[in-house]
Order: structure tokens, then C-alpha cells, then sequence
């Protein structure tokens, strides 16, 4: 049986894509690639399709793995932002290189920084916080913010000696009034539920590369 026969038929059995990676001791990206390639070719063509749609409930998880390394960030409430990442896999094998660890062993950390009205150029932040995350995790809630103040969060890692590493650098956001942010949430909302294919909000940053006037 080859690989991707034995995702489907682990998927038959009621598995998420995540615990189907842990049990082939694979990434999840990787089984995610692997699953949605299988899905497109079972498609029917248009003239093939079926007049009423058959419809299968399945368990959503956040898509994990876009085509380049992106990380965006955005409002929630007034005292919060949501914040999700995908890393390519150049970005995880030049991780891999540098700290000679494989990739699923490294520590992953985010990265707070409070910018608010001033040129941030990596090291002149108000304030900064981190946070470790578990493994597995592509997406995460920043909460007990001080709301009307920017942010922009690093996705990264430790070296040897315990300091943070930036791999990826995302958008600004600010902490908002609440009557702004119940319009983020129904975005959420569509995404999460494949009411849209993509999220309304989403914008490329590419690594380093937000050194702009902050507000």
C-alpha cells in the first residue's frame, strides 16, 4: 500500500490530517499536500457533476502550508489580535541547516513587540513579550493587549544559549474599539467554515521586510 493510500484509508477511519501525521511520523504539511492532492483528482469534471451536491461533514482544521512563508497579523477585540504562519520549505530547511536539528525538534516561539508611533527597524520596540508554543501549532491568539497600541509579532526560534531567532516578521496591527472588530470575527467565520477559499484579510508580507512609518 503506498503513501497516500494510507492516508485515506486512516482518513476513512475518522482521523484528523493532524493525528494522521503523528501515526506516519510525518509533518502535517506534508499529509496536508498529500490529502488535498488526492481530493483534486477525485473531482469530478464539471459535466460529471452531480445535480444536488453530496455534502460529508468533516472536522475543519487551519490550512497549514501555503506556497512561500507567510505570517499575518490581525485585530480581534480590543485587547486582542490573531495571528496565523505557514513556513515554505526553504525557510525550514535553511532552519535546519543553520542549527543542524531537524526542524520538528526546534523549539517554536512568538514574539511581541509593541511599535506604536515609531520606525521599528527590530530593536527599538516600546516593550516585547514571547511566547512559547506547543508543537504542531500554525496559528494563535495574542490576548490581555493594551488596546489602541501597534504590534508586530516574529515567528522564530532559540539558539543554543537560549536567545530568540527570528524566521519570519509579520504585518502591524493595532488593538481596536470593540465596535470595529466584530466585522474580523464574521472573516474568521467565513474562512473557518470554506464560506470564501481564502481569508478576506490576507495580505503577503514577505520576511523583514516591514520597516515602513508605523501609523
Amino acid at each position: 500500500m503506498n503513501l497516500i493510500e494510507d492516508i485515506v484509508k486512516l482518513k476513512e477511519n475518522g482521523l484528523t490530517l493532524q493525528e494522521i501525521a503523528q501515526r506516519m511520523n510525518m509533518s502535517l504539511g506534508k499529509v496536508q499536500y498529500r490529502w488535498n492532492k488526492y481530493r483534486q483528482q477525485q473531482t469530478p469534471s464539471h459535466h460529471e457533476l452531480p445535480s444536488q451536491p453530496v455534502l460529508k461533514e468533516e472536522k475543519w482544521t487551519m490550512p497549514f502550508e501555503y506556497e512561500e512563508a507567510n505570517v499575518h497579523l490581525m485585530p480581534r477585540t480590543p485587547d486582542s489580535l490573531y495571528v496565523y504562519w505557514s513556513f515554505s520549505e526553504s525557510t525550514k530547511q535553511m532552519a535546519e541547516h543553520h542549527f543542524r536539528t531537524k526542524w520538528e525538534e526546534l523549539p517554536s516561539v512568538l514574539k511581541i513587540y509593541d511599535v506604536t508611533d515609531i520606525d521599528f527597524f527590530g530593536h527599538n520596540a516600546h516593550r516585547t513579550f514571547e511566547v512559547e508554543l506547543p508543537p504542531m501549532t500554525n496559528n494563535w491568539f495574542l490576548q490581555s493587549l493594551e488596546p489602541g497600541r501597534t504590534y508586530i509579532v516574529d515567528i522564530g526560534t532559540r539558539t543554543f544559549d537560549g536567545s530568540f531567532f527570528t524566521l519570519l516578521r509579520s504585518n502591524p496591527a493595532e488593538t481596536s474599539p470593540a465596535l470595529f472588530n466584530s466585522l474580523h470575527d464574521e472573516k474568521i467565520d467565513r474562512w473557518k467554515h470554506q464560506i470564501v477559499d481564502e481569508p478576506e484579510w490576507l495580505e503577503n508580507f514577505s520576511t523583514y521586510s516591514y520597516y515602513q512609518k508605523i501609523r
